[in-house]
């Protein structure tokens, strides 16, 4: 007889990050690779609220509270469900049926100055009673285990570290690229945007002409400096906002550098997609990043403007070189193969379920 697995996709409607991307992808390739005896059952929950302000941040807390604790395990109770996955950090507190929980970072612990308190009350709480109540943690690097374990004290063995995942660039290699460094992610201090147009200016203003010094394109909108990020912007800075996949994957193929200077992350999926599409990257050495990045990505040791600009100069000094590791790096991103990771999340449900 067929088991169901209820697979909590809310979260993919609720806005376009790096969470959105691996639901979105790993339910696409759960259907691919599933065996006949898992039927999955995907839902998707109401919709959020515009956000509008503080407001409304608090009614979607409050929307969340009543899905993840109400609406899920009741969806679970009618299906007769063997198994609840919740790949956003937090299961039902009670549930007919054991869950999975993805935790993907503990952001509001580690850089706590970026998010409002009542958030971090909220997210502590309930990660916390998910480490403990959850069959299995599948968490999306090392690093993110590692924090689970340290700070909220989860059981290791009930910890499986399985990374998010990429599509792969089918296209043909370019060896061609526009003379265009790009970085994508919202406009937030831990981001460290501002500071990589500092640093990005102080490079271009002592750049040669040959080779030809880039440009920078920020992908990305939203965040709280958002606005003083417009302002800095200057010359040779260009913000693209919101794109969709498929206009953001062009920009990986043309760039010739993905620039992410983040001080944490709990996996950084802009360095695997930058990989993926053949785009070497310049990585702070933090958190999840050493593993996404491999001995691949260049390092970025010193995130200061000052560091950044003489990164920036050494990169892109020999564009050749940058090329090589381009396609190093589209070698490395095949570890982030989607059917991969959903044949490995699969047997975690196998384990949840005995």
């Amino acid at each position: 007889m067929p088991r169901t697995v209820v697979v909590d996709a809310r979260m993919a409607r609720r806005r376009n990050t790096g969470t959105a991307t691996y639901i979105t992808g790993l339910v696409a390739a759960l259907r691919r690779t599933a065996p006949p005896e898992v039927r999955l059952h995907v839902v998707w929950g109401p919709l959020p609220l515009p956000r509008r302000g503080k407001l409304t941040r608090i009614g979607n807390l409050v929307i969340d509270l009543a899905w993840t604790h109400v609406g899920l395990p009741l969806i679970a109770l009618r299906r007769r469900a063997a198994l609840i996955h919740a790949p956003f950090n937090w299961a039902p507190a009670l549930a007919p049926c054991p869950s999975v929980a993805t935790v993907h970072d503990l952001a509001w612990e580690r850089v706590p100055e970026t998010f409002p308190g009542f958030f971090r009350r909220y997210a502590r709480l309930f990660t916390r009673l998910t480490s403990r109540r959850a069959k299995r943690l599948i968490c999306v690097s090392q690093a993110t285990a590692d924090d689970l374990v340290q700070l909220y004290r989860a059981p290791a063995d009930r910890i499986r570290v399985i990374p998010n995942g990429v599509d792969p660039d089918t296209a043909p290699v370019t060896t061609s690229r526009d003379p265009v460094i790009l970085a994508v992610g919202e406009f937030e201090p831990r981001k460290r945007i501002l500071e990589l147009i500092e640093g990005f200016h102080a490079y271009r203003d002592a750049a040669p002409d040959d080779p030809p010094p880039c440009d920078l394109v920020l992908v990305g909108s939203g965040g709280s400096q958002a606005e003083e990020v417009a302002r800095a912007a200057g010359d040779h800075v260009r913000l693209t906002g919101f794109v969709d996949d498929a206009a953001l994957a062009d920009l990986y193929r043309r760039a010739t550098l993905l620039a992410f200077p983040s001080s944490y992350e709990g996996f950084g999926l802009p360095v695997a997609e930058a990989m993926a599409h053949g785009c070497p990257a310049l990585v702070a050495q933090n958190s999840s990043l050493v593993e996404v990045g491999g001995d691949v990505a260049i390092p970025l040791t010193d995130p200061s403007p000052t560091g950044i600009a003489r990164a920036l100069t050494d990169a892109l000094s020999d564009r050749d070189a940058l090329a090589a590791r381009g396609e190093r790096s589209r070698h490395h991103a095949r570890m982030f193969d989607w059917d991969d990771i959903a044949r490995r999340t699969l047997d975690v449900y196998r384990e949840a379920v005995g």
